[in-house]
Parts: C-alpha cells; structure tokens; sequence
C-alpha cells in the first residue's frame, strides 16, 4: 500500500467485516459462483435459475439460490479548506485525522470490492474524482486531497462540496461527508434535504481543540485572527463561550438526527477504529 493507505491502516486496523452493510444505497448486484440453496418458484424470479432436473425430481419448480454479492458506489465528500489546518482536541492537524478516516473508508471498500469517488475542495470550488476500484485509486485520491490542504487552501465551506454533490450526482448512492462540524443555517438545510432526497448520508467530524482551554494566546485559521487566552478573557467570557459552543453543538445535533443522518465526532486518529464502528453500526440500523 501506498504511504497515504499505511497512515490509515495504523489506525483504523485491516478488519473491515461487517461494515457498510444495510442502508438502501446498494446499486449493483451481482450473483457469486457459491450456491446456497434450492427453493419454490415464485412469480419473478429469473428463469435462467431454474433448476429443471431437481425439480422434474421434486414434482414441483425449484430454482436455485446463489450468495449474493453486492457492490455499492460511495462517494467520500471532504472539507479541504482552511479549517483542516487547525488543531484536533488530540493535538493532531486535522488534515491528518481527516484523511485518515477517508483512508479508513478506502481500506473497508478494498475488501468488498465498491467503487469510491472523492469530492472534495473549500469555498473556492470541487475537485471531482470519479468512482473506481482498487488500491491505486484510493491513495491518489487520499494524495490529492492532503496536498489541496498543505497549499494555500481558500476558506472552508462544506455546503459548496454538499451543493456540487446534489447538482451533480443524480444516481443514489452512499454519501460519506468529512468535514468539521459546520454552523447550521438555511443554505445548509436545503443541500442536506437535496441529498437526502437522492441518496444515503454518514457524517464523520473531526473535533476542534477547545479555543479557550490554554494560557496562551491562539489563531483562528479560518479568519487570521489571533484569539485571547483564558487567562486573558476571564472566568464569566470563557463560561458564556462553552455555553454558545454547546447550544451550538447542540443544534447540529438536533439537525442531523432531524435529517436522519448516521454521524460522529472523532477527535483523534487513535478513536477512528471505535467511532466508525459506531456510526456504521448506526447507518445499518438505519437502513
């Protein structure tokens, strides 16, 4: 495996049974070579099953049952902007926990065969990587994507990737968004309801370092501007901001359940194992 595909294995493991099963996001079926069984005829199955010398044996109509394999398409949608240079609570860039839980998804489509495609960029505009197999594949789309984030990225803006998506991809398939968590607003609410409409969605944030946790100043990379430390705002300002930053979170929360959107918090690459279990356990109950 590539460098890319490697970082992501160090955390996310090689054991990927079990997960992206459900939903209702399977496009392509295709019938294995294993036989599994021989049942009645019922109106609309394929004639070409039928098995005739176990039925003409039987005295009524059998066919035959294979182990069905099914093949999905997965689009990853990723945040590539400015946001992805600030810090995760962990300590890590969170451009290296995002492209670690996008190399986590390439490592589950690997043993199932899917075919996965990336779009990803910031408010500037999309990159557009289509659907395709493989190893090859994925670590180009994961080397895309981490050098968008090291070379001077515009402003984050995941309703323009969420946007390209609804415009642009017409045939239902599984969504998989990588981004932090947003701000919750009107053009945000009509993307997602797009979406939702066509196809199935997960979303996978990757948490920011508390802004008021340390004694030293920090930057907000988003706007450039420098942010005061604790000690410097103070007891009642530091308390009024983790109280707008939990009714903030809060209201995301309300709106993803609302929109019946599987989604997670990671805030480090050591928790991608636990927390993609979790949410592709959730998108199977969903489905």
């Amino acid at each position: 495996m590539g460098q890319h595909l490697n970082r992501a294995k160090t955390h996310f493991g090689t054991d990927t049974r079990g997960m992206l099963e459900g939903g209702r996001y399977a496009l392509l079926h295709t019938r294995s070579l294993e036989f599994d069984e021989l049942r009645p005829y019922v109106p609309g199955d394929d004639v070409r099953d039928i098995d005739w010398k176990a039925s003409a044996r039987s005295g009524q109509v059998l066919i035959k049952r294979f182990v069905s394999e099914k093949h999905h398409k997965i689009l990853l949608v990723a945040d590539a902007g400015r946001n992805m240079s600030a810090l995760a609570p962990s300590g890590e860039v969170k451009r290296d926990v995002a492209e670690h839980i996008l190399g986590a998804f390439g490592l589950v489509t690997l043993g199932r065969a899917d075919q996965i495609g990336l779009v990803y960029g910031d408010a500037r505009g999309c990159v557009n990587i289509r659907q395709r197999r493989g190893e090859t594949h994925i670590e180009n789309m994961l080397h895309r994507f981490y050098a968008h984030t090291l070379t001077q990225p515009g402003h984050s803006d995941i309703g323009c990737q969420l946007d390209y998506v609804a415009t642009h991809y017409r045939h239902s398939m599984l969504i998989v968004v990588v981004s932090d968590e947003p701000e919750v607003d009107g053009r945000l609410d009509d993307v997602v309801t797009r979406l939702r409409a066509r196809h199935d969605v997960m979303w996978a944030m990757v948490s920011d370092m508390s802004a008021v946790d340390g004694d030293r100043d920090g930057y907000d990379v988003g706007s450039g501007r420098n942010v005061l430390s604790s000690a410097v705002l103070g007891p009642r300002v530091v308390a009024a901001y983790r109280r707008a930053e939990q009714a903030r979170a809060h209201r995301l929360d309300e709106f993803l359940t609302t929109h019946a959107i599987p989604y997670t918090r990671v805030g480090a690459s050591a928790e991608i194992r636990s927390r993609l279990v979790e949410l592709t356990e959730m998108f199977a109950r969903a489905g």
